[in-house]
């Protein structure tokens, strides 16, 4: 009878911890690895047979995410009922590399909320991660059928950015993912319209710029594979170096670069996924296969959890031979 309410207390006290505000994250590129690599400790490799390893947080850090999902296990103990618990438990587990673990708590509360629009976004999100990308897709997919005349809402961020501000909304992040996955299958169609569709959402409102420059950043990308250097260069006419960002300079940077506003000598000096990424599919555009897959097999080696993009490019490239 006393173990309620000792839990109570300890989640209370802990959810305070975390209200007193969070350390600035030391995650870099939210579409790549999400740290460093450090000691490799998890099983499983990536597409082209690196390996995945722990993700080296600093011991800041990681305590505070080993807090955050300490208090998202309490909260499901709690609260199994309710949708937003296993969200949130499978995006703290997510943040800490165990994406696998994150599938399963997501997959737990469809078994609760199969119409559940959000449950299937982060789940999708994190089978990408897993490298399952048709499932990814197809969960993708559905969600957007579910959200149809549903109002959108903003996404809640797991980590803040500098002004605790959301970017992006449930609808248009469903588009962007799925165009982002449809890259990996090699759906470039898919990629182009996706991410239009996630620039037109009526709720987006990309007051700093973030939005617009990563779905610039691809944009590019897929209409150069699929051969319309026009609409490419469309893609990026509304990037400008000044933008207010907040949090996506990566993708500012690449997108910049595409645009020939940042020499490639510049770039270089970025160790960023999103910025070698840039320099490696300029390469790939260019005809030059062997430089864009050394640059690209050097990204996935250097994060933590590889970088899929890079990965199913690499394999695509050593096909053609």
């Amino acid at each position: 009878m006393l173990a309620m309410p000792i839990r109570m207390s300890t989640t209370v006290a802990a959810m305070l911890l975390l209200a007193a505000g969070p350390l600035e994250a030391q995650i870099a590129d939210r579409d790549a690895a999400l740290a460093p690599a450090g000691e490799t400790l998890r099983e499983g490799q990536t597409l082209i047979g690196t390996p995945l390893s722990e993700p080296g947080f600093s011991p800041e850090l990681r305590a505070e995410l080993e807090l955050d999902l300490a208090i998202a296990r309490a909260t499901l103990e709690l609260a199994p009922h309710r949708e937003d618990s296993y969200i949130w438990l499978g995006r703290r587990l997510g943040y800490l590399g165990r994406f696998e673990d994150a599938v399963d708590v997501f997959t737990q509360g469809l078994e609760l909320f199969p119409d559940s629009y959000k449950l299937l976004r982060f789940r999708g999100r994190h089978l990408a991660r897993s490298r399952q990308f048709e499932a990814a897709i197809a969960d993708y997919t559905h969600a957007l059928e579910l959200m149809e005349g549903v109002q959108d809402s903003f996404e809640p961020d797991g980590i803040a950015n500098a002004y605790n501000l959301p970017l992006g909304t449930f609808r248009s992040n469903l588009h962007y993912y799925r165009a982002q996955t449809s890259f990996a299958v090699g759906d470039f169609e898919m990629l182009v319209s996706g991410m239009q569709a996630a620039l037109d959402e009526p709720l987006l409102i990309d007051p700093t710029g973030d939005m617009g420059v990563a779905i610039a950043y691809w944009l590019y990308i897929g209409h150069s594979l699929l051969g319309d250097d026009a609409a490419a260069r469309a893609a990026l006419a509304p990037v400008h170096a000044d933008l207010p960002l907040i949090e996506n300079a990566n993708y500012l940077r690449g997108a910049l670069f595409f645009k020939g506003e940042i020499a490639r000598e510049e770039m270089e000096a970025f160790p960023g996924a999103i910025e070698q990424f840039a320099l490696a599919m300029a390469d790939r555009l260019a005809g030059d296969n062997d430089a864009a897959e050394a640059r690209m097999e050097a990204i996935v080696r250097a994060g933590a959890s590889g970088f899929w993009p890079a990965e199913t490019e690499i394999l695509r490239i050593r096909e053609e031979r």
